[in-house]
């Protein structure tokens, strides 16, 4: 269960506790020991519900029991939850290892000539890296940039790597955020795989605007758009709707940007396709 979950139900049980405190304040000194054990009790399940369990032993009837009923009805479908999107995890990244790494090595010929293995083992390496390299925290200290630069820097190393045509629109007037270059590039690169490979290798659209007071990067495939559970889901690690993908690349590029200040969204847009903007406030 994730911790702010934790935290919330945890302060939920604390002030119950502060408010039955501060009412047996008032009572007799005979109460003492009564108000004592609920006390006890409540820190009891307090306890439980940190380590991520249920709280059991409630009166029937009580107020103390209905709050455990209350926990109950709201913890198992989050717990579901965790345990299926722990299964997608474990999953797409099974995947990923068998198809990118397993298959280079386990096809290699025992009788292949050296050429032919260090070209699979670079393979299953590379594979490596790109797994690796969702594990390294983007950078987040930044300079003032021209974006429309750093744009068509990395929309040209995509198109060359992907033999993906991108069409680039750049405003009039110089487009300046402060941004980590490294991270920004990579963020949108991540987007513009996505783009790439949702948009059937159909021609992506990029545009650079100055606007509103924020530097504003859209990309725009020329695919079927983002699904409704998509639109919902598209930031979730390990969520795709490819059955081989790994469902990191819009999440990292979540992360990176929002790490440097920055906001992005996805949408659908009129005649198909779907759409990522990324912005930073203007410099």
């Amino acid at each position: 269960m994730p911790t702010a979950i934790w935290m919330i139900v945890v302060a939920l049980v604390g002030a119950a506790v502060g408010f039955i405190v501060g009412r047996a304040g008032g009572l007799s000194s005979g109460r003492t020991q009564g108000r004592a054990e609920t006390e006890d009790r409540l820190r009891s399940a307090a306890r439980s519900v940190a380590r991520g369990g249920l709280p059991e032993g409630a009166e029937p009837g009580s107020a103390e029991a209905e709050l455990h009923e209350a926990l109950r009805q709201g913890w198992t479908p989050r717990d579901e939850e965790r345990q299926r999107a722990l299964r997608e995890a474990l999953g797409r990244v099974g995947a990923f290892l068998e198809e990118g790494v397993r298959a280079h090595l386990a096809g290699a010929d025992p009788d292949a000539d050296a050429a032919e293995l260090r070209e699979r083992i670079g393979r299953a390496l590379g594979s490596l890296e790109d797994l690796d390299f969702f594990l390294v925290e983007p950078g987040t200290s930044g300079e003032t940039s021209d974006l429309s630069a750093l744009v068509q820097q990395v929309t040209r190393e995509f198109a060359h790597d992907q033999s993906v045509s991108v069409r680039v629109s750049l405003d009039e007037r110089r487009v300046r955020a402060d941004v980590n270059a490294r991270a920004f590039m990579d963020a949108l690169y991540l987007v513009l795989h996505n783009a790439g490979r949702f948009g059937g290798g159909n021609t992506v659209d990029v545009t650079v605007a100055g606007e509103d007071g924020r530097a504003t990067v859209r990309v725009r495939d020329r695919g079927q758009g983002f699904s409704e559970d998509a639109l919902k889901r598209a930031f979730d690690p390990f969520y795709s709707t490819a059955d081989d993908g790994l469902g990191l690349g819009l999440p990292h590029a979540r992360k990176a940007v929002e790490g440097m200040g920055g906001r992005i969204d996805v949408r659908n847009v009129p005649g198909n396709g779907g759409e990522v903007e990324i912005s930073f406030p203007t410099k």
